[in-house]
């Protein structure tokens, strides 16, 4: 066990790694949008990761699913980089408060990025795999705000059994720790609703310029 003063400098160490990581999760958005001609108006953090805002939506599926892979695939190289650089410290440092703190962090930073990527690819829009949903129903349908609306209502269930699920285990076990699953179904259920309306109110606006048929 570390001493104490060294123990707040890993936890501070942590919290930045951590930090990093989300925002590295979100530059690789950013990045892959500007590839394809799309710029990314802010990055927001959330307590539960971040959102990267694109100032207009992708011109095709094969750019949308491409941007939102690029986060997981991000993390997921994150992840696997870091237990390399934790298996190759073990072998050559040798046993200390060192290799410890080193070893702690290094795991950390290999868990939050397992995370991110594994959590993100849930297909629950708009998590970044709801967005991969989207496209490959856009691609389907050749209709974007059917495609955003079905994968809304998708993300909105996945949202709706997460509160069940945290409110559930709660209950059942008074342990006030799981009740962050009620706290994150409650986040993404606004923001899938959100997602939805802005979809359904898009539809009239669309089928408005359709001219009607002679």
């Amino acid at each position: 066990m570390l001493p104490q003063p060294e123990a707040y400098v890993l936890g501070a160490a942590c919290a930045l790694a951590l930090f990093a990581s989300v925002v590295a999760h979100e530059l690789a958005h950013a990045l892959v949008a500007r590839r394809f001609g799309v710029r990314t108006d802010a990055i927001t953090l959330f307590l539960f990761g971040g959102v990267a805002t694109l100032e207009e939506e992708p011109a095709s599926p094969r750019a949308d699913a491409l941007i939102a892979l690029a986060g997981p695939v991000l993390s997921g190289l994150l992840a696997v980089t870091a237990l390399v650089v934790v298996v190759g410290a073990e072998r050559v440092i040798a046993h200390g408060p060192v290799r410890d703190a080193l070893g702690a962090l290094g795991t950390y930073v290999v868990v939050a990025n397992a995370v991110l990527a594994a959590f993100n690819v849930i297909p629950a829009y708009p998590m970044d795999g709801g967005r991969i949903l989207r496209a490959l129903l856009w691609k389907r349908l050749c209709d974007r705000a059917v495609a955003t609306r079905i994968a809304s209502r998708v993300g909105i269930a996945f949202a709706l059994l997460l509160v069940a699920v945290g409110v559930f285990v709660v209950a059942a076990t008074h342990d006030v720790v799981y009740v962050w699953y009620a706290v994150l179904g409650a986040f993404l259920l606004r923001q899938g609703w959100s997602q939805e309306r802005a979809a359904a109110a898009s539809e009239p606006a669309r089928n408005a310029d359709i001219p009607a048929a002679a």
